[in-house]
């Protein structure tokens, strides 16, 4: 297969996915290949913390993605790793806020109405 022929672009094996938790948390301990997901995605647990490592196939940054979440909170910290060089990419973390930014903004007006949502942008930009 040819790279971009992989999920996201990129041919996450076992070995880097042990090389990036080793790299971001300290051990590769529990690592295991999600079965249930496309090729290249990777699932730890840390306590009650739950990790997941793969290609960026939301986006299309051509990164590894890791993620983190609390088991008994909302929200996850997300993390775009070159797939060369295992080095952030801030870039691809800028791109991917925009996008979610804008995809949530998408969502309020459709929720909403864009009545509604002009008047509340109106009534906030006037107070200051």
């Amino acid at each position: 297969m040819k790279k971009k022929e992989y999920p996201g672009g990129v041919k996450l094996t076992a070995t880097k996915a042990r090389a990036v938790a080793m790299q971001e948390f300290g051990t590769a301990k529990g690592l295991t290949k999600e079965e249930t997901a496309m090729p290249g995605y990777f699932k730890m647990k840390l306590g009650s913390l739950f990790i997941r490592i793969h290609p960026d196939t939301y986006d299309g940054t051509g990164c590894i993605v890791v993620s983190a979440e609390l088991a008994f909170a909302t929200g996850q910290t997300l993390k775009f790793l070159n797939p060369d060089t295992l080095q952030d990419d801030y870039d691809a973390l800028e791109r991917h806020c925009k996008r979610a930014q804008r995809d949530d903004l998408k969502d309020w007006v459709l929720t909403n109405g864009a009545d509604y949502c002009c008047e509340e942008v109106k009534r906030i930009w006037e107070r200051g």
